[in-house]
This record gives C-alpha cells, sequence and structure tokens, in this order.
C-alpha cells in the first residue's frame, strides 16, 4: 500500500511539473509574440512618421547642390528654402490671390476637412511640409506651420523653439502672451514696430514645456482664429 501511495504521488508530481512547464513556455511565446507585434507596429509607425521627412530633406540636399537657376526653375524647392517672415514664406505674399500664387508656379490642392464656407485650406502640391495656407474669398490671408515641419522664421524659430528663444529674438515689449487651454501652456503673438506691417502677426503657441509646438503667420483678424476656418 505504501509503494503505491509513493508511486500515485510520484504521478501527480510529474504532470504538476509537466503543467508549470507548459504555462512557462505559453507565456514566454506569448513575451515573444507581443514583442513582436510591438516591434512591427512601432516600424510601421517610425516608417510613417519618418517618409515626409526623408523626402524633405532629400529636396533640402537637391536645394544645396543646385544652382540659383535651377532652384528658380523648381519654385517648390525654392520655397523650402525660404524663411517664414510677417508677410509671408518665400515669393508667395499675404493677400495674393489663388490665381497670383499659382501662377508663381505652385499648385494649390485644398485640404479636405478644414475649410468652412468662403475660408479654406489648401496646401503646395509635391511639398511634404505641413504646412497649410489659409485663403478667405480666394485670397491668402494666413499661413500655419503644423507640427513636423522644419520650416523656421526670418529670426530663427522654429517648432522646438523655447519661449525664451521668442524673447530673445523679438524682444519682450513686441510680445504679448495668453493662456491656451489647449497646448496648457501660452498663445505669445509678435506684433511689428514697421508701421507698414501692422495688420501682420506672428502667433506662437507654447505648450506646457514652454516648446513651440505650431505656429502661424497672418493678417489681423484671420492670424488670431486659434481654430482655423472653424
Amino acid at each position: 500500500m505504501k509503494q503505491r501511495q509513493q508511486i500515485f504521488l510520484a504521478g501527480v508530481g510529474l504532470v504538476l511539473a509537466a503543467i508549470v512547464c507548459g504555462v512557462a513556455l505559453s507565456l514566454r511565446q506569448a513575451r515573444l509574440n507581443a514583442a513582436t507585434i510591438g516591434q512591427a507596429r512601432s516600424s510601421t509607425w517610425l516608417a510613417a512618421a519618418l517618409t515626409p521627412l526623408k523626402s524633405l530633406r532629400l529636396m533640402q540636399r537637391q536645394i544645396a547642390t543646385s544652382g540659383a537657376a535651377e532652384a528658380g526653375k523648381v519654385p517648390v524647392l525654392s520655397l523650402l528654402k525660404a524663411p517664414i517672415t510677417t508677410t509671408g514664406l518665400g515669393p508667395i505674399h499675404l493677400g495674393m490671390s489663388r490665381s497670383e500664387v499659382e501662377a508663381l508656379g505652385f499648385k494649390l490642392l485644398p485640404i479636405q476637412g478644414n475649410g468652412k464656407g468662403e475660408c479654406q485650406y489648401y496646401r503646395v502640391q509635391d511639398q511634404s511640409e505641413p504646412i497649410g495656407f489659409m485663403a478667405i474669398q480666394n485670397r491668402i490671408l494666413r499661413i500655419d506651420i503644423w507640427p513636423g515641419s522644419l520650416a523656421k522664421t526670418r529670426s530663427g524659430v522654429k517648432i522646438g523653439s523655447t519661449e525664451a528663444d521668442l524673447i530673445r529674438y523679438y524682444g519682450k515689449d513686441q510680445l504679448e502672451a495668453i493662456s491656451n487651454p489647449v497646448t496648457l501652456g501660452k498663445t505669445i503673438t509678435f506684433t511689428p514696430t514697421n508701421q507698414a506691417e501692422d495688420l501682420y502677426r506672428i502667433v506662437f503657441e507654447v505648450d506646457d514645456r514652454g516648446q513651440v509646438v505650431q505656429y502661424r503667420v497672418g493678417q489681423f483678424p484671420a492670424v488670431s482664429w486659434p481654430e482655423g476656418c472653424f
């Protein structure tokens, strides 16, 4: 009888050991599968994020290796090289009509879901930069520089610049800051002192870390609308 009990207990022990090993192997495989899926998703997201940046940098390198005459023949390339100013971007000046912009060689395509009534956003065809051109009654009155853009102002401000950079470049007296409940930071507006530009503003959206997350340049009051055409 005692021998039978020992054999029975030994058998139970083997069964339990097999179950434990099976669970451990299943958990290990699950972790491997999760890691593989996570890596695949990360690779997909990373590739999607880097695609426009790679395209942009390739175009910028093409500008650097091209002569001035050649760059002038390719309007989109010259546009990428131009800084944002209080009155526009490169040869595109605020106040221009769509037909005047397209006459310069820039084909404007509507951005779906970003318009309302006579207010519509456009992007330049063949340009991957996240920049939107707001037109009201077919006139460009505002240019939005969205997250991911590498565009800089003439003073050197870009996405990722700090509030301290804004004060250093523009001076505290020309900046007006108000709280922004969306970014949990501030909306900081630069007003030029040049009387010829008194209708123009550059508006910077700063997050709770004090960094610029997006900005826009345009004529007042369109430039002050936080939700664009809406």
